[in-house]
């Protein structure tokens, strides 16, 4: 503790002095800001740039690239189709690329190749080429926006992972109601060519300084997470863990399968509720006001629960967004009118927390923080595959009942199997024996520089 004790050098004599602060207060005051706090900051960047305008928009040009090459909706929505299964594709090497590949340079690459697509795709003059895009940026987009935050975050972050993840999380939302409205005017105005050409220029000049200089991972035997106390157990270090081989053979990753399989099921029913609340008797001005509430909800939701995951027992504050994932669905089957569909809409939006972070944070306390990347993006790829097919299957079960009754029941059973899951899941991860990094046994007292705190504790 004597190393960490030194660093704490501020002279506040010479920091309330008028006029000047010495140059050895100065070098203090900078080494007091860990580093990953510069991450949180490339990440809240992602969040809001990354998903906000590369993401939340994507079907923001549908109905012009239709009327301008003179193909059907559907034709133009295979895009994101082909962008889908090569986003699920890419998901089973991500954590292997991330662990191989510097991540400046995989984060600085995709956003350079996503930036080099939509100028390709603002020339095309056949679908062949805007499906080659789709196919580039699903992968580029899934790596460097999708999955990098997380792993950023759970790399640097072992005290406050919640909030962080949370804001992140509920910057999304922040990002879509920035650029939805500015890219739909750049369309009505300029064309869709010209917006995507607008596109890569914000995403690059916005992005590209963050994943150049700052979005890098921790380096073994340098750097310490924010929050790291070397008097903690084993199992609570962020360079320790299952390692991904093991982590693939217990009962605890068969649960996380099964889990995200389930939260995406109830996920992939958000986009038939617009055309549930029309077949209900909704106008369109109704109909987009009850689902901004979930979408709003959707980004509350976000930030809350990380909060609480950050300051109570996992099983507590999992089970009150199981309660208010689930009791939203059970609303919008029940109730009808703008008001109450509202209310019902934002708490359906809430409980999208459970599996947008709390998921992903709760993979890192039973598995550890070793092989994090490679098993959460292999969780992921069940989930995405999940969505996939159930959004599917939510619309041949409205073909087959003749409405939504049946899928909002569903998805009510489905927080309900999936909370249960996780208190299986809970109680067996502490069974697991965690591995430690051999570099954080070399690393000795350096290990105490920069942080006292406590590391948060397991689920």
């Amino acid at each position: 503790q004597n190393a960490y004790r030194n660093q704490k050098c501020v002279h506040f004599g010479q920091f309330f002095r008028p006029g000047r602060i010495s140059p050895r207060t100065r070098k203090c005051l900078v080494k007091r800001i860990h580093y990953a706090w510069w991450v949180f900051v490339a990440c809240c960047v992602l969040s809001v740039v990354g998903f906000g305008l590369t993401i939340n928009t994507a079907s923001l040009y549908w109905t012009a690239i239709s009327e301008d090459l003179g193909v059907t909706i559907s034709q133009v929505s295979l895009m994101s189709t082909i962008g889908s299964l090569a986003g699920a594709a890419i998901l089973a090497v991500t954590g292997q690329l991330f662990a191989k590949v510097d991540a400046r340079i995989l984060l600085t690459t995709s956003f350079a190749l996503t930036a080099a697509t939509y100028l390709l795709g603002a020339a095309a003059q056949d679908m062949w080429v805007l499906y080659l895009v789709g196919l580039v940026q699903g992968v580029t987009k899934t790596v460097a926006v999708s999955m990098s935050i997380a792993i950023l975050l759970a790399n640097w972050f072992e005290k406050q992972l919640g909030l962080v993840m949370g804001i992140t999380g509920a910057l999304t939302a922040v990002g879509g109601s920035i650029f939805s409205p500015m890219v739909g005017s750049w369309i009505a105005q300029d064309g869709w060519r010209q917006a995507y050409v607008l596109t890569a220029i914000v995403m690059s000049v916005t992005i590209l300084p963050f994943t150049i200089f700052i979005t890098r991972l921790r380096r073994p035997g340098v750097d310490i997470p924010y929050g790291y106390d070397p008097t903690t157990s084993t199992a609570q270090s962020a360079d320790s863990g299952v390692p991904a081989r093991r982590a693939y053979r217990s009962a605890p990753f068969v649960g996380f399968v099964v889990i995200v399989l389930l939260l995406q099921g109830v996920a992939s029913l958000v986009q038939h509720v617009p055309t549930y609340l029309n077949l209900g008797g909704l106008s369109e001005v109704a109909t987009g006001a009850v689902f901004s509430a979930l979408l709003l909800g959707a980004a509350a939701g976000k930030f809350v629960i990380g909060v609480l995951l950050d300051h109570m027992p996992a099983p507590i504050a999992l089970v009150v967004f199981a309660l208010i994932g689930g009791g939203g669905w059970a609303g919008l089957l029940l109730v009808s009118g703008q008001s109450p569909l509202s209310v019902a809409s934002f708490a359906a939006g809430m409980g999208q927390g459970f599996a947008l972070v709390g998921l992903p944070l709760l993979v890192r306390r039973v598995f550890g923080g070793l092989d994090y990347a490679t098993i959460w993006s292999t969780v992921s790829l069940f989930g995405a595959l999940g969505n996939a097919i159930m959004v599917y299957v939510h619309g041949l079960l409205h073909d087959s009942t003749g409405g939504y009754e049946l899928s909002l029941t569903i998805n009510v059973v489905s927080y309900a199997v999936a909370y249960a899951l996780v208190l299986l899941v809970i109680v067996a991860g502490r069974k697991l024996v965690f591995d430690r990094s051999s570099a954080r046994e070399d690393q000795g007292p350096a290990l105490t520089e920069g942080s006292d705190e406590a590391v948060a504790s397991r689920a």
